[in-house]
């Protein structure tokens, strides 16, 4: 199991190392910036250190939680209402 791991870390890290050669630009704007990093551990330390912070956060993420999962069962539903849709039958 430890050979897979080293060997798949391995395959990713020449992977990247391509990407990066053949692809700078692309990989340059796929990397995080120290100012994203920044905005998001302060927003991080204000989640730790503010609770009414955190609780609108959290209603926040609960909110959207409960719109992805309803958008979620409308499609399997009306997926296994349909009879032309391909997942209806499974």
């Amino acid at each position: 199991m430890t050979l897979l791991y080293v060997r798949l870390v391995l395959a990713l890290v020449a992977a990247e190392i391509r990407l990066r050669e053949r692809f700078p630009r692309l990989m340059w704007r796929l990397t995080t910036t120290r100012r994203q990093r920044r905005a998001l551990m302060s927003e991080l330390q204000r989640l730790e250190s503010d609770p009414e912070f955190a609780a609108q956060a959290r209603a926040r993420l609960d909110a959207e939680f409960d719109q992805q999962l309803d958008r979620a069962f409308a499609e399997l539903l009306r997926a296994l209402t349909d009879p032309d849709s391909p997942d209806a039958h499974g």
